[in-house]
């Protein structure tokens, strides 16, 4: 009872330093990375283009838990399939009805190649670019939009729809979160709604849908309303706009394992989604991706496309760090390409890149995939050993507000090794009834404190650290 109290007085008074999504930091084994001089112009030209990577930068206090009774509603019957088969580096493009289901659909999100920013290409220029995406495996192609009443943003979508309209190209469009948007951002839901079905009668084959991007996650720009996205979500009267939705309409917004109120993503939302595109703040350690993936799917059992990162993101390299290794990213695609639960890969920005191209033109050659199981094997390893020698001092970290985002990304890594030893170990009639999901859902918030996590350290260390912080107040 005294230690509750404390814990509940302590959660004011410490001061944590959390990570953003796309802040992603890096786990201890990439510091050996940091940048040198000489390959920062590089960095610049990844991050300096902001067709849409301006992601924000988190640094809060830990907030009090709350209780909230949680529901979850039945989950509709969903599942993806892929209808074309593409002739990767040809000029060829099948569409196949009887292509086999269990292909991974590929997304390009948008990509830094100017040859390739499909909704910035006119006419012919347009099309080939098309062209290049189908031959190289592409089956998605993603961009972003901040009006459905800009002229000229209305011109160019319809522009790019009705030239693929004749691939089998999908088109999903990107929407920008309040702590994203600009002062030029429609948040008119049902607006987007109005303009999305208009879409998909003008162009149904190639409208798939549009994501919402950083849904679970937080804003830290002062002029916001609303410290979550989700929350803003709700206010704004999304789950309602979403009701007029034409079924045909794809909605996969975009979240994160590291996210905040994930739980209210599976209560309230997840029957008005489609799939998810699922993302790692975290992504420079991919030891528990599969577990992460895991528990996901067995949450929302929705299809998932994972994001890939191969480009450093902007605040990753303002802290120093050079873009994610080879190595690392043939981990990423190892794991993703072998896991039964991922239903599609997102690859971020910069598709150019060799490790990337290696990928596209190999992905069903089994002397590469042995090649990039291998490499994952020895990333993991590699991983895993550095992990271990942060786990004893991290829970006091923790309690001292000093715990930095290697460390952060390392709890997390144990949060989902609990969450995923608790799915496993769920007996099958437990698992037909939905108490489970609310455990692990508690897990995994990010806006508590987890004393599980400090299960190495001693109560009178607890209290001791407790008042020094509470002193300081």
């Amino acid at each position: 009872m005294v230690l509750a109290l404390i814990i509940t007085i302590s959660v004011a008074a410490i001061n944590s330093n959390s990570f953003s999504q796309d802040e992603n930091t890096p786990t201890p084994q990439q510091q050996q990375q940091k940048v040198n001089k000489s390959s920062q112009s590089e960095i610049k030209k990844l991050t300096d283009n902001k067709y849409y990577d301006d992601w924000s930068n988190i640094n809060e206090n830990i907030i009090t838990d709350f209780n909230s009774n949680i529901s979850f509603p039945k989950t509709k019957n969903t599942t993806t399939s892929i209808n074309q088969s593409i002739a990767i580096n040809s000029n060829l493009v099948d569409n196949n009805d009887d292509n086999d289901d269990n292909d991974l659909t590929l997304g390009a999100w948008v990509p830094i190649n100017n040859s390739l920013l499909l909704q910035n290409l006119k006419g012919e220029e347009q099309k080939k670019g098309i062209q290049s995406l189908l031959n190289q495996g592409f089956h998605e192609y993603y961009f972003s939009i901040n009006n459905f009443e800009d002229i000229d943003s209305i011109k160019s979508t319809e522009e790019l729809l009705k030239s693929a309209e004749k691939t089998s190209l999908k088109i999903i469009i990107i929407l920008r979160p309040p702590s994203e948007g600009g002062y030029n951002t429609n948040y008119d839901w049902k607006g987007w709604i109005k303009y999305f079905n208009s879409l998909e009668k003008k162009y149904p084959k190639s409208f798939e849908g549009f994501t919402i991007d950083d849904f679970n996650w937080e804003s830290t720009k002062l002029e916001t309303k609303f410290k979550w996205n989700i929350n803003f979500m709700e206010y704004s009267n999304l789950t309602q706009a979403l009701e007029d939705k034409d079924k045909n309409i794809k909605f996969y917004p975009t979240i994160y394992f590291e996210g905040w109120l994930t739980d209210k993503v599976a209560t309230k939302y997840n029957n008005l989604t489609d799939g998810f595109v699922v993302a790692s703040g975290c992504y420079y350690n991919v030891s528990t991706l599969e577990k992460e993936l895991t528990v996901f799917k067995e949450i929302f059992e929705k299809p998932i496309r994972y994001v890939v990162y191969p480009a450093i993101t902007y605040n990753y390299s303002r802290q120093g760090y050079s873009p994610p290794t080879d190595q690392l990213i043939q981990a990423t695609l190892s794991i993703t390409s072998n896991s039964s639960v991922v239903d599609g890969l997102i690859i971020w920005h910069d598709i150019d890149k060799p490790v990337v191209q290696e990928y596209l033109v190999n992905r069903d050659d089994k002397a590469y995939l042995s090649k990039i199981s291998n490499l994952n094997e020895l990333q993991i390893r590699e991983e895993e050993g550095e992990n271990e020698e942060m786990t004893t001092t991290n829970s006091k970290k923790r309690l001292l507000g000093t715990l930095n985002d290697e460390q952060d990304c390392q709890e997390w890594s144990i949060k989902y090794n609990k969450a995923y030893d608790i799915l496993k170990n769920l007996p099958q009639q437990e698992k037909e009834n939905d108490k489970w999901k609310k455990e692990i859902l508690d897990i995994l918030r990010n806006d508590k404190i987890n004393l599980w996590l400090w299960e190495d350290v001693e109560l009178s260390s607890i209290i001791d650290i407790l008042r020094m912080n509470y002193n300081k107040k």
